[in-house]
């Protein structure tokens, strides 16, 4: 009994922050630590992309479908990041681009650094392959753009 009222207290909070601090929501697959951000949160990845447009909410589904793509384009792409990868962070924003739904992933290494990031989008010049971004196509289940950071 005591373990369904601390859960139903954990989705209450879990729910609230959602709803008035437009906070993500939190998620780990893939050995993946991530925050889903809402709709009203993706205007962040639409300036990063270059994208001006409409936004949605992904869903934990479309991550958990995301991430053995995202592995396999990054082992093909990115081996170097690949073979860290569960070291990283990730904000998934949703995009609408060229008329499809894309989620904009926004990976990072873990830090002291980044203590709001379950509640703020990390943007962070240079860094080198610490922080790296890609897009992945909801509908074709595939990734594309794949940007790293610079080094100073």
């Amino acid at each position: 009994m005591i373990r369904s009222v601390e859960t139903k207290r954990y989705i209450s909070i879990a729910l609230l922050c959602g709803l008035l601090a437009g906070c993500g929501s939190a998620t780990t697959t893939g050995g993946i630590e991530g925050v889903i951000f809402p709709a009203s949160k993706a205007e962040f990845a639409g300036a990063a992309s270059g994208w001006r447009g409409e936004y949605w909410t992904p869903s934990q589904m479309d991550v958990a479908r995301a991430i053995p793509v995202i592995k396999t384009y990054l082992q093909e792409e990115a081996p170097s990041i690949a073979s860290r990868l569960q070291q990283y962070r990730c904000q998934y924003f949703g995009i609408i681009a060229e008329g499809k739904k894309r989620m904009y992933c926004n990976f990072f290494q873990h830090g002291d650094w980044d203590k709001s990031w379950e509640s703020e989008p990390v943007f962070v010049l240079d860094g080198g392959d610490l922080f790296f971004q890609l897009e992945y196509d909801v509908e074709l289940r595939q990734c594309l753009n794949l940007m790293v950071n610079g080094e100073a």
